[in-house]
C-alpha cells in the first residue's frame, strides 16, 4: 500500500511565520529595552561617580577660600571659574570615569534659602560673614609652652630658710609680702636651633631664686609663637614685670616670633588697673606680643589674643554633570545630581 505524504501549503507557511513574528516582536523589544535601560544606567551610575569623586575634592578643602582661590591657582589645575561673587561661586571641571569623560558643574551657594511646602523659611545662610573667633593651635610643632602654676611657696620657703639664719622671728608672710617676681623669657640662636626659656625669677633681700617653666629646643625654621601661662603671685601687684632676653637674634628674626602671655584665672583676682611693664635685652622689641585684655605700661602689645573675623561659614553645594560636549545646560540634558552642604 502507497502512504501519502502530505507537507504545509504556501499560505499556512506565511501564516506560521506571520504569527512567530507578531509573538517574538515584544521579546525582541523587551531586550532591546533592558539593553538600552542597562546603558542608561550605567551612564547614570558613571555620572554620579563623576559628581561624588568632585564632592570629595571639595570636601578636602578645609575653606571656601581654597575653593574659589587654591582649586583654580594651583599649577595645571582642571577647574575653571565661570563667576565669583560674594553669593555664588560656579566653578566647572572635566572628570574622567571608567574612559568616560564628563563635565561637572559645581555651584556653591552662599545666599541659599530654605523653605517649607508652604513658603515659611526654615534656615537662612546668616553666619556667613559672621565674626567668629579664629583659634589658632597652641600645643603645635611651631610653638612652644610654658605652662606652671604659679612657685611663690617654694621660692618662698627657699628665702625663709636663709633669712631666719639671721632672723629667727621673721615670719614667711613678712617675706611674702616683700617679695618681687619678674616673669621671664630668654631665646638664644644654637646653630639651626633655638634654645628657649621661661621662668619665674623671684627676689628678696638682694637674693634671687629661678623657677623654670620651660626649657626647650626647637629648630629656628619651626618657631613662631611661644606661649606663657602664669598665674598672680598677689592682689597688690599691678604692674606685672616682664623681661625678655633676645641673645643673638636679628630685627627680621625678632619679627617673626609672636609671644602670648595668658594671665591664668586662679585664686587670685587680677586686681584693678592691672598692666605689664616689659623690659629686656637684644631686638626684643620687635616681637609681636599678645595679651589677654593686659596693657603695658612699656611696649606695644595686642590685647586681644583671640581674633574675630568675617567670612563664609557655610554654603549649599551642588554638583551637576553633562556630557563632557554640553553647552545648554538643561535639566533635561543632566546626567546626574548630588545636592550637600559645606561648612567650616
Amino acid at each position: 500500500m502507497r502512504r501519502s505524504k502530505e507537507g504545509f501549503s504556501l499560505v499556512e507557511v506565511i501564516v506560521a511565520i506571520a504569527i512567530l513574528a507578531i509573538l517574538t516582536m515584544p521579546i525582541l523589544a523587551y531586550f532591546t529595552n533592558a539593553a538600552v535601560s542597562t546603558s542608561r544606567g550605567k551612564s547614570a551610575q558613571k555620572a554620579t561617580m563623576a559628581a561624588q569623586s568632585v564632592l570629595e575634592e571639595l570636601n578636602s578643602c578645609t575653606s571656601f577660600e581654597q575653593i574659589e582661590e587654591q582649586l583654580k591657582a594651583a599649577t595645571g589645575s582642571a577647574w575653571t571659574v565661570d563667576s565669583v561673587g560674594a553669593d555664588k561661586s560656579e566653578l566647572t571641571k572635566l572628570v574622567t570615569v571608567d574612559g568616560s569623560e564628563y563635565q561637572a558643574k559645581v555651584t556653591v551657594d552662599f545666599d541659599y534659602r530654605t523653605t517649607d511646602a508652604g513658603g515659611t523659611k526654615l534656615t537662612e545662610s546668616q553666619y556667613n560673614n559672621y565674626a567668629k573667633p579664629e583659634l589658632t593651635e597652641v600645643y603645635s610643632p611651631d610653638s612652644v609652652v610654658a605652662a606652671e602654676s604659679d612657685e611663690t611657696d617654694t621660692a618662698l620657703s627657699n628665702f625663709y630658710y636663709e633669712a631666719y639664719k639671721n632672723n629667727p622671728f621673721i615670719t614667711k608672710e613678712q617675706i611674702r609680702a616683700a617679695m618681687s617676681r619678674t616673669l621671664c623669657l630668654d631665646v638664644a640662636k644654637d646653630g639651626d636651633l633655638y634654645l628657649v626659656k621661661g621662668y619665674y625669677r623671684y627676689g628678696y633681700d638682694g637674693k634671687t631664686y629661678e623657677a623654670v617653666m620651660e626649657n626647650t629646643k626647637i629648630e629656628r625654621d619651626k618657631l613662631k609663637n611661644i606661649y606663657l601661662f602664669y598665674d598672680l603671685m598677689r592682689a597688690d601687684i599691678v604692674n606685672e614685670a616682664v623681661e625678655i632676653n633676645l641673645n643673638g637674634l636679628s630685627m627680621d628674626e625678632a619679627k617673626n616670633l609672636s609671644v602670648f602671655f595668658v594671665c591664668q584665672n586662679g585664686a587670685i583676682s587680677r586686681p584693678t588697673g592691672y598692666s605689664m611693664n616689659m623690659t629686656g635685652s637684644g631686638n626684643f622689641a620687635q616681637i609681636k606680643y599678645y595679651t589677654n585684655g593686659i596693657p603695658s605700661t612699656t611696649t606695644a602689645v595686642e590685647t586681644e589674643i583671640v581674633k574675630h573675623a568675617t567670612g563664609k561659614r557655610i554654603a549649599a553645594v551642588t554638583v551637576d554633570v553633562y556630557d563632557k560636549d554640553e553647552t545648554a545646560y538643561t535639566e533635561e540634558s543632566r546626567l546626574a545630581r548630588l545636592e550637600t552642604s559645606k561648612g567650616e
